[in-house]
């Protein structure tokens, strides 16, 4: 769904300023689906089985997150056990409300479920996106098992370069894509990168100054932490939020659920830093955070 309210760009400064890398990785087998994903705010997992026509089980770990109430949001992914496979990773949305559902969670089942329906054994995809100077032009890049598959050049939130991405906006580029692109991986990467450019606006904040998610002034139903109800009692998770000086450091240890486990999707581990990543320092003070930024 795409939401053109989005500030992506509320300072002339970030908070936290670097380079927001994220990865995630993909494994198919016969019956099952197993994704995880990790960035400088969030780790997660899963695992969904299948019949060879629709999903029959899906289990998930919220390994590390920004807000306690996230790992919740591991019950309604539930609700996607009985839809049919699809190639598309969007196919999701049409089967449940991702409203209420952890963006990044809804995203991975999204891939999971495309990848077993296209019998894809494993893939990884790497992003990142430079956070240095919000007036600065900078280079996004999204990375497909280690091959470079799609690069932007961004003016704040802007594509100038390349065609045919230039000129649209990142807020509202998805409907446009979906149109333009017709081969799956093409539009896969258009949208994966769409979501990394999107996160990484999160470096204009120092969340561990905040309390609670409705601090944010971002409760808006943007996804399940961020309705009213949830956001009052999600707690921020101080040291959530790490630096990664390089793609190879995220994923080190997958985390997530092993293939034929019994990840237990109600009670989520928060896991420890891994080798080599520094937990993010505060920087300033507490402000508020724009919509779809800090999820």
């Amino acid at each position: 769904m795409t939401r053109t309210d989005i500030v992506h760009f509320p300072r002339e400064r970030y908070q936290r300023p670097g380079v927001y890398r994220r990865r995630l990785r993909v494994q198919t087998g016969p019956g099952w689906s197993h994704a995880a994903m990790e960035d400088d705010p969030h780790h997660y997992a899963l695992e969904l089985r299948h019949d060879g026509t629709q999903v029959t089980a899906i289990t998930a770990q919220a390994i590390r997150t920004p807000w306690t109430t996230c790992a919740d949001a591991t019950r309604p992914l539930q609700r996607l056990v009985g839809m049919v496979l699809s190639p598309d990773l969007q196919q999701v949305w049409r089967h449940a409300n991702g409203r209420e559902q952890c963006t990044h969670l809804f995203d991975l089942a999204g891939l999971a479920v495309a990848h077993a329906a296209r019998e894809i054994a494993c893939r990884d995809y790497e992003a990142e996106v430079p956070c240095q100077d919000p007036g600065a032009r900078r280079d996004a890049v999204l990375r497909v098992d280690g091959a470079e598959a799609l690069r932007w050049t961004l003016q704040r939130n802007l594509v100038v370069a390349p065609e045919p991405f230039a000129g649209q906006d990142v807020a509202a580029m998805s409907a446009w894509a979906k149109q333009r692109f017709v081969d799956r991986d093409r539009l896969q990467a258009v949208l994966l990168l769409r979501r990394a450019v999107f996160v990484a606006g999160h470096r204009f904040f120092d969340l561990d100054r905040m309390q609670r998610a409705s601090e944010t002034g971002h409760v808006g139903d943007a996804c399940y932490v961020f309705r009213d109800g949830v956001a009052e009692h999600a707690l921020r998770v101080p040291g959530a939020t790490r630096e990664f000086r390089h793609g190879g450091e995220l994923l080190a240890d997958d985390g997530g659920a092993a293939v034929g486990a019994a990840a237990d999707p109600i009670a989520p581990a928060v896991a420890q830093p891994p080798v080599g990543a520094q937990v993010a320092s505060d920087v300033s003070a507490s402000a508020p955070v724009p919509a779809g930024i800090a999820r």
